[in-house]
């Protein structure tokens, strides 16, 4: 049994004004809407959340707001990821959001430097088991300067009961079928590209980032998954592989995740910001009206719900 439900996994990035402040009107909105559109499992503070290049001051404030809008709205415990060069800091961020009543965590791996297998163990023991009431997610991405492995999962899965999932961007099968054979115990959220992948082996989630457009056809794709309709999850593959190369040629290579992911909320809140934080360049209102066009002539299940 996974120690996490199996459901859909949706971020929420962060709107700016013009002045680099919280647009806290379209970011609770933004929350509302996307709970009571059907994904009620949603976070903060991930690469397309901007979690690296906020304040300390930003981040406390909206951890407050994001925790708040999701209680409003009905939603599910909400998640705020951890980012930080300092194990310090990730720990005095943990301890305030317990404070706000928060115990839900995406935590990353600290990458001034690569940490070796050793210093990869204390970090989950300092994260971890200083904290024994929340639940933490590990997101692995090679910004880190390394992922970490089915085995160590498996290890740490058996050290820590309260590391109860992790979260994956990439789609390299044996990193993926090492997840679903050595550690069953995590809930694996996995891109639209590793769910198509893995759903026939184990029992992943889907980590919404394309899907997140339409929520009640996220749910329909991670549910053709889990009841193995594999000719209908060939078709979601097939759909989103056209919408993930229309949203690239709309926006270009070489952005970093909220370039991308902003055009999606664009899509159903149409005054949304797409500006990230400096140095850090969004997309332009050109590329979403793109996109908007190409998921209108050629994809139009994938606008939100009408």
């Amino acid at each position: 049994m996974s120690r996490y439900p199996r459901t859909v996994l949706g971020t929420v990035c962060v709107p700016w004004k013009g002045d680099g402040t919280l647009d806290e009107a379209c970011f609770r909105r933004t929350i509302t809407n996307l709970v009571k559109s059907g994904m009620p499992d949603l976070y903060i503070f991930g690469t397309a959340g901007e979690g690296y290049a906020v304040s300390e001051s930003d981040f406390r404030r909206i951890a407050i707001v994001f925790a708040d809008a999701m209680r409003e709205a009905g939603g599910s415990p909400p998640m705020v990821g951890v980012v930080s060069q300092s194990l310090a800091t990730i720990i005095e961020r943990i301890e305030f959001c317990r404070s706000e009543g928060i115990t839900t965590f995406q935590i990353s791996l600290p990458n001034w430097g690569t940490l070796a297998d050793t210093e990869l163990r204390r970090f989950f023991a300092e994260v971890c088991d200083r904290f024994p009431d929340c639940k933490f997610l590990h997101y692995n991405l090679m910004r880190a300067g390394r992922l970490v492995r089915p085995h160590e999962y498996a290890e740490l899965a058996e050290r820590h009961p309260n590391l109860v999932a992790t979260k994956h961007g990439g789609a390299d099968m044996l990193q993926l079928v090492g997840l679903m054979s050595e550690a069953p115990q995590l809930r694996h959220f996995l891109s639209e590209w590793g769910y198509y992948l893995t759903a026939p082996l184990g029992e992943p989630a889907l980590l919404a980032s394309l899907v997140a457009s339409n929520p009640k056809r996220a749910h329909e794709y991670l549910n053709v998954g889990i009841d193995l309709d594999l000719p209908r999850l060939a078709e979601f593959h097939r759909e989103l592989s056209g919408t993930t190369l229309a949203l690239i040629n709309a926006v270009g290579l070489g952005h970093i995740d909220g370039a991308y992911d902003k055009i999606i909320h664009k899509l159903a809140e149409p005054d949304y910001p797409l500006e990230l934080l400096p140095p850090y360049e969004g997309a332009t209102e050109a590329a979403y009206q793109q996109y908007k066009a190409a998921l209108e002539a050629k994809w139009p299940q994938w606008l939100p719900n009408r």
